[in-house]
């Protein structure tokens, strides 16, 4: 994605991500960048939900390459992909994706732990920690290019 910043004669600021551009005034992007920077910090805390998170990180993997998924199938703790798998249950297009990357000894681990584990649901504060684990090895494995994804 191409993102530029030009001032403008008049003070106002152009701001364009490829095709798209929007004009702001000082003050707004002042609050952009501000914004910016809180939701870059370590210890921001994630303004969406969640179940909203999960879905985020649901679309994404099931637009990574194999190779990525299967490193990051490797790195991950097993509590937090087995709450990843139980909180999307019923996308079976992400399940199927995930399975296919995965050894055969980790999915018959997994499909006993899904059966007997976490029968009453998953604990909300548990799916927030296990979906920021997450986000966090996704971003990281990006980053270093193991895990392409294309949206």
């Amino acid at each position: 994605m191409k993102i530029s910043v030009q001032k403008a004669p008049n003070g106002d600021y152009t701001l364009s991500f490829d095709d798209t551009t929007h004009t702001l005034s000082r003050r707004e992007i002042k609050v952009l960048l501000m914004e910016a920077v809180k939701s870059l910090s370590p210890d921001a805390p994630s303004s969406a939900s969640p179940p909203q998170e999960i879905q985020a990180l649901a679309e994404r993997l099931k637009a990574a390459n194999d190779p990525g998924l299967q490193e990051l199938i490797t790195n991950v703790v097993d509590d937090d992909i087995l709450i990843f798998l139980k909180s999307t249950e019923n996308d079976t297009l992400l399940h199927a994706k995930l399975f296919d990357n995965m050894s055969e000894p980790k999915q018959t681990t997994l499909f006993d732990e899904l059966e007997t584990r976490f029968t009453d649901g998953v604990d909300e504060t548990q799916l927030g920690e296990a979906v920021v684990r997450l986000t966090e090895l996704t971003d990281q494995l990006q980053s270093e290019g193991v895990l392409e994804i294309t949206l």
